[in-house]
């Protein structure tokens, strides 16, 4: 079954990989065992998935339709095809071959969810969440979602099904339907410990960080390492930087970046974690390998901006803040972000504007709070910034868990007696 971790690749060459190479001399034995047994469906099957499991297409091309010409568990082999093609990201193709699957009268147990999950698999390739939302809905959760057993193990292609049913419902930004939806199944007891894994990163997105813990513990505590999706460690990630543990934080996105390189969320976890840790170069080059692939997710941005501002780089955050805007000119902290930018470019009245739209949308907004400060002359350096910050924001609720105001440190004495400037450095 087609693997639906991402919707992302690497750039890589998997020429290389002692993983290809092995499965390459793999191919070449089980070629000359079918030489001697060239009807043996068990051999061909093994060899087909070889093949696709190096990038041999003309190999596994060779093995697929000779065992069509065999017309032996020929339904299978059709499913098969269509792997063929989704392997070689030919959707088009691999959409005929699965739609006129569909449909299959009496089909063996579970036949029909796989076709539908690889359906589902190309809606995500495709991005359109919205599709494979609503493609996956009346099988998860209308009348066809029909209760298992809490004590049998969940078919391996349901599991499947509920793991590419959050992330479409995640990507599509319906965090509320996927928390009630994993909620519902977590009560009754059919919900895949490794689907947990994805809710548990929505849960960061809907800032519930005490169901995030949860599910994400609970994909942590069941099955092989690599049955855990991506999202289980960028949600532990995340769930370390709420506790300002900048190290621990980036040890755990590092996991998520080698399970799949180009994981968007993984290298913006990654990227928080370094500006909390204060290698702004760092943090700045992880943003961006982030926004390369998931260029709409606004915090993302705000990450960047706040890390150009620390380094400096006034222009190029005010284009960043500016980015975001124009992504959602509803979202406080990217008025907030541009004012202070403004404010220390002295545009005092572009920087007052969006200061007052910031605090608007959003009254706690801090980077808002601390544009009127900068214009009024409160706010001059770090010092005051962290003083500032830790008494407009003490007893809020931070969004990554905690108290607002802890993010802001009291500054430290210097050997002076005076407060030193606690502003993170560049690491150079």
């Amino acid at each position: 079954m087609t693997d639906t971790t991402s919707t992302s690749t690497s750039d890589a060459s998997p020429h290389d990989d002692p993983r290809t190479v092995a499965a390459r001399q793999r191919l070449d034995r089980l070629d000359g065992y079918l030489r001697n047994d060239p009807r043996n469906n068990a051999m061909l099957i093994d060899a087909f998935e070889t093949a696709l499991a190096c990038g041999e297409w003309e190999r596994a091309e060779f093995h697929l339709r000779h065992a069509q010409s065999l017309q032996t568990d020929g339904l299978a082999w059709r499913l098969r095809e269509g792997d063929f093609w989704l392997a070689q990201q030919r959707y088009d193709d691999a959409q005929s071959v699965l739609e006129s699957l569909a449909g299959t009268p009496n089909p063996p147990p579970g036949f029909a969810d796989v076709v539908l999950h690889n359906l589902a698999f190309i809606d995500m390739r495709r991005g359109q969440p919205s599709v494979c939302v609503d493609r996956l809905a009346p099988r998860l959760e209308g009348s066809a979602h029909v209760a298992t057993d809490a004590a049998q193990p969940t078919p391996i292609a349901e599991r499947a099904l509920q793991q590419v049913w959050l992330r479409a419902l995640h990507h599509d930004g319906q965090f509320d339907r996927a928390i009630g939806w994993t909620l519902e199944n977590e009560r009754q007891g059919r919900l895949d410990p490794q689907a947990a894994g994805v809710a548990g990163l929505i849960a960061i997105d809907a800032a519930d960080f005490a169901a995030a813990q949860r599910w994400s513990g609970l994909s942590l505590s069941n099955g092989d390492a690599s049955d855990q999706p991506v999202e289980t460690f960028v949600t532990q990630a995340s769930l370390a930087l709420a506790a300002r543990n900048a190290e621990r934080a980036r040890q755990l996105a590092e996991v998520a970046l080698q399970r799949n390189p180009g994981d968007g969320r993984a290298w913006s976890t990654w990227g928080f974690a370094a500006l909390l840790g204060g290698d702004l170069n760092a943090a700045t080059d992880a943003f961006h390998r982030a926004l390369a692939v998931m260029g709409q997710h606004i915090g993302t941005w705000h990450g960047l901006g706040w890390a150009q501002i620390l380094q400096g780089k006034l222009p190029e955050a005010r284009a960043t803040f500016e980015t975001a805007l124009n992504l959602d000119r509803n979202f406080a902290e990217s008025h907030g972000g541009l004012a202070v930018v403004l404010a220390m470019q002295s545009e005092r009245e572009k920087a007052q504007e969006h200061a007052e739209l910031a605090l608007r949308l959003d009254r706690a907004n801090v980077s808002g709070r601390y544009a009127q400060a900068l214009l009024s002359g409160e706010v001059k350096d770090a010092k005051d910034l962290q003083r500032l910050a830790r008494r407009l924001l003490g007893g809020r609720s931070s969004p990554l868990g905690g108290d607002m105001g802890e993010m802001f440190p009291e500054p430290e004495a210097g050997s002076d007696g005076t407060p030193s400037s606690a502003a993170p450095n560049d690491g150079h």
